[in-house]
């Protein structure tokens, strides 16, 4: 129910703004080499349209750069930022409207500066980029400027609904925040460049992103480009990975800040090797983070981020994975664990200390046995909101500039199906994490798991608990329980 009601919230966020609009019937919008549309038509498709117009009708450009020996990936350098006015338009009460306009480029006062953004997802024809606004304002109309107003947003590819899926995910399984998120057109020089999803980005905002401490707080990322940054502190398992900063900036960071996180993440890194890791982490946190990309099946062993905070430098505040976040290559991995597994993610599922695989364990047993349920009620519910109408109806001027075929209906129901059999899937793997008998997840088998059977038994359905088919009959029942107590008296 909850994924679904925030379907339908997102669907109504662009009618809450409504303004006067300017004249969208005589303005041409060119849609590939040879075609053209009014803005009205654009409008017509039900997304909402930014129209970006840059100073001087200065394309944003970058270096492309590789990695040095030892490391990986492929990046960009040198970005431009370029200044532009942007406009919001929308259909409200079938009158096109602004729904929001920047103001011409004035360093502070209005404007805004949009860039490339990326690593190798920069290198494809459909460019994601970053948006950075002089005057903070909510491009999502979420009801309440005050909140949600930020200068970062990001325009990131989706076509094909997996970050959608990905962001669900996270929402699920109930990590810390995620990111607010629509689908729009993007109109940039009078040149329509496609669908995008807009997203808000990974950085500081105590009252609708990340909080942390402002003075003592850290977002930082186990980095696989740390190499194309110019501040970072050093990992263990360098030089594939390092860790590089989104707050405090790299031009505000000093060097006994640097020197605090350089010792964080060494003793982090040691605190995984000698089963100590519960000093540092906030385990929930981190199981939360694994089961997301083992959910969305991801084989992205380098690029998909991981992202951490730390509120401030007591010990108390201890480090948290608060989302997921790359989704690219997700639905890769059919009958074995994502490839997120391999970087730190193994240690703890193979650590002498079982926290991890104890709260890995119990949040499946949550989120599991309603993952194809929520999924489909999301996805059904996406399919048939204004916006995914929208989405599907605009992916057909999206082809004309890009050739790849696009469906809603395909994407929403690839979904559903990819969710079906890696639940079958996750539910065998992730329950023979814990032995038969463990009723409670607290790796050990005694007296106490008896009790919880027998309460699983009266008040709900253990179908999915692989630990309370003590006898392996394919069923949880009232047999479970004499033969786990015989069991016990056994020895």
């Amino acid at each position: 129910m909850r994924i679904v009601l925030m379907v339908a919230a997102v669907a109504l966020l662009w009618c809450s703004v409504p303004a006067t609009a300017g004249s969208t019937a005589t303005t041409l919008v060119k849609v590939g080499e040879s075609t053209s549309v009014t803005l009205a038509n654009l409008i017509a498709k039900g997304l909402p349209v930014m129209c970006v117009e840059t100073v001087d009708q200065e394309e944003p450009t970058c270096d492309y750069v590789s990695a040095p020996a030892g490391c990986m990936g492929a990046g960009i350098a040198n970005a431009t930022k370029v200044h532009a006015r942007m406009l919001v338009y929308n259909r409200v009460d079938g009158v096109d409207s602004v729904m929001y306009d920047s103001g011409d480029y004035e360093k502070d006062v209005s404007g805004l500066t949009i860039k490339l953004r990326g690593n190798t997802s920069a290198y494809d024809v459909k460019k994601p980029y970053k948006i950075k606004l002089q005057k903070k304002f909510d491009l999502l109309f979420g009801g309440n400027d005050s909140i949600y107003k930020d200068k970062e947003w990001l325009l990131l590819r989706d076509d094909y609904l997996t970050t959608t899926a990905g962001m669900m995910v996270n929402e699920l399984v109930g990590m810390t925040w995620t990111p607010r998120h629509h689908f729009v057109n993007v109109v940039i020089n009078g040149s329509y460049r496609g669908v995008y999803l807009l997203c808000e980005s990974v950085k500081r905002n105590p009252d609708c992103r990340l909080n942390v401490d402002k003075l003592s707080g850290y977002i930082f990322e186990c980095d696989p480009y740390w190499w194309n940054e110019t501040v970072y502190v050093l990992s263990s398992r360098r030089p594939s990975y390092n860790y590089t900063f989104k707050y405090p900036d790299d031009e505000d960071i000093t060097e006994e800040q640097l020197a605090y996180m350089q010792s964080l993440v060494t003793a982090y890194e040691a605190s995984l090797n000698n089963a100590t890791y519960t000093d540092y982490i906030d385990v929930r946190s981190f199981a939360g983070w694994c089961l997301v990309h083992d959910i969305m099946g991801t084989n992205d062993s380098g690029g998909a981020n991981m992202f951490y905070t730390k509120y401030d430098t007591t010990a108390a505040n201890k480090i948290v994975m608060p989302l997921a976040w790359d989704f690219d290559m997700s639905y890769r991995t059919t009958s074995a664990w994502s490839r997120s597994h391999v970087r730190q993610m193994d240690k703890l599922l193979g650590s002498t200390n079982r926290k991890f695989v104890d709260e890995f364990v119990a949040l499946w047993r949550t989120v599991g046995s309603t993952l194809v349920t929520d999924a489909t009620s999301y996805m059904t519910a996406f399919r048939q909101s204004p916006e995914g109408v929208g989405l599907n109806n605009s992916f057909l001027l999206d082809q004309m500039v890009y050739n790849r075929s696009s469906s809603v209906y395909n994407h929403t129901a690839g979904c559903i199906s990819w969710m079906t059999t890696r639940q079958a899937w996750l539910d065998t793997a992730i329950n023979a994490l814990s032995p038969l008998g463990d009723v409670n997840i607290d790796g050990k088998v005694n007296i106490n798991d008896v009790t919880s059977l027998i309460n699983l038994l009266l008040n709900g359905n253990p179908e999915h608990y692989h630990s309370a088919d003590v006898n392996q009959d394919g069923t949880a029942n009232i047999s479970d329980v004499t033969t786990l107590i015989n069991q016990l008296l056994a020895g």
